[in-house]
């Protein structure tokens, strides 16, 4: 989990007055225990490892299985018996206190997944193989555009409109934000971003009322 998240994904980062909130675009808790399910229900005889493919907009968690007569995708996403591939490496999980209770796993997944604002996975079965996706929350992905580096490297003097309209839409949202924090949100260098802030006062569309510490920003429609 920590090789997923500190390696192969991003935050974004916002501020709660002076508190820094870190938002990753999939539960953490859905992952593991999508994570968990793999590990549990996997057919080792088959020699295929669990594979996790991670992408800007999804997270596509495999494994081989075979599951008890009957049962579809559809069956997984409602209330079913627990009837684990693997119950001793089940009972170790759930001894371990990786898991509450057996049979609880998905639903666990989809409440984790519901709580950050995402969608609930989508389970596919293809043969032998089962996959769940996991789409991520759009509002937390992180914009990393290139036309924004290219605005900032061939300024002039001016502001782009892409930029000063997200830079405004954050002031709006938090007029007391700080050039730290905005700086934080934005990706900008503060020294780039204090040049940016100067323009847009010039220009009569932002105005600071009151000093760094207790001010606050006003927007000038």
């Amino acid at each position: 989990m920590d090789l997923i998240y500190l390696k192969y994904l991003k935050a974004k980062i916002s501020y709660e007055h002076d508190r820094r909130v870190e938002t990753y675009p999939f539960a953490r808790n859905a992952i593991r225990e999508a994570i968990y399910n793999a590990i549990a229900h996997n057919c080792y005889m088959y020699g295929t490892p669990i594979q996790i493919r991670i992408e800007e907009e999804q997270i596509i968690i495999s494994n081989r299985c075979i599951l008890p007569e009957g049962w579809t995708a559809e069956t997984l996403m409602q209330p079913h018996d627990s009837i684990p591939y693997n119950p001793d490496i089940a009972n170790v999980f759930y001894r371990a206190g990786y898991i509450e209770t057996w049979g609880q796993g998905i639903q666990k997944i989809c409440d984790e997944c519901t709580a950050l604002g995402a969608e609930v996975p989508r389970y596919e079965i293809l043969g032998t193989g089962i996959r769940v996706y996991f789409s991520a929350l759009n509002s937390a992905l992180i914009d990393q555009s290139k036309v924004l580096k290219g605005q900032s490297a061939n300024m002039n003097g001016t502001l782009g409109d892409t930029m000063a309209l997200k830079i405004i839409e954050i002031i709006r949202s938090k007029p007391d934000i700080t050039l730290d924090q905005l700086s934080a949100e934005t990706g900008i260098a503060r020294r780039t971003l204090v040049r940016y802030m100067s323009n847009l006062k010039n220009a009569g569309r932002i105005e600071r009322i009151g000093g760094k510490r207790y001010g606050h920003w006003i927007i000038n429609e």
